[in-house]
């Protein structure tokens, strides 16, 4: 088990306002990116707001493949960490998140037809017997979060900033 980060030992990196996911935009959702040294790595951070309301976080190193942990805010806190990165899979025009507590269906807009998700989606599985899986994105390549994850944790980079 691992506690959370506290956003405030690290520095502001990158915010993203209306995140992009694999062709489908979230209106409302932004990713504030942070970052900070630890020993001869990068240890970062995305704190994920939908409509200015914390979501979730989720953590790991600049280079990783994926985020190490996620956690969520509920009405009564921050839920205990999970490994990985966080647990969305999408369905009809939503990306749920499954927070462990709640499912959180959020809209999203495809940015064009071309973009939007096949019907094969490659999803990891989420925790067992949930039926969630972390969706799997399009690879980054700025190291903002872990780079070139293909993972939500990775979400915004590739951007200029």
């Amino acid at each position: 088990m691992t506690v959370l980060p506290r956003v405030a030992d690290y520095r502001p990196h990158r915010t993203v306002p209306d995140i992009d996911l694999e062709g489908h935009v979230v209106p409302g959702l932004t990713g504030e990116f942070f970052r900070r040294p630890d020993g001869d790595r990068v240890a970062t951070v995305g704190l994920y707001r939908y409509r200015g309301a914390e979501l979730f976080m989720a953590w790991g190193f600049v280079g990783e493949a994926h985020c190490r942990w996620t956690a969520y805010r509920g009405e009564d806190g921050w839920t205990a960490p999970h490994e990985g990165c966080p647990r969305v899979r999408r369905e009809a025009g939503t990306l749920l998140v499954d927070t462990g507590r709640a499912r959180i269906a959020l809209p999203v807009q495809a940015a064009s037809p071309e973009a939007a998700w096949p019907e094969h989606a490659d999803a990891r599985p989420g925790p067992a017997g949930s039926d969630v899986g972390a969706v799997a994105l399009t690879a980054v390549h700025d190291g903002s979060h872990p780079a070139v994850s293909g993972s939500l944790c990775a979400t915004g980079a590739g951007l200029p900033g």
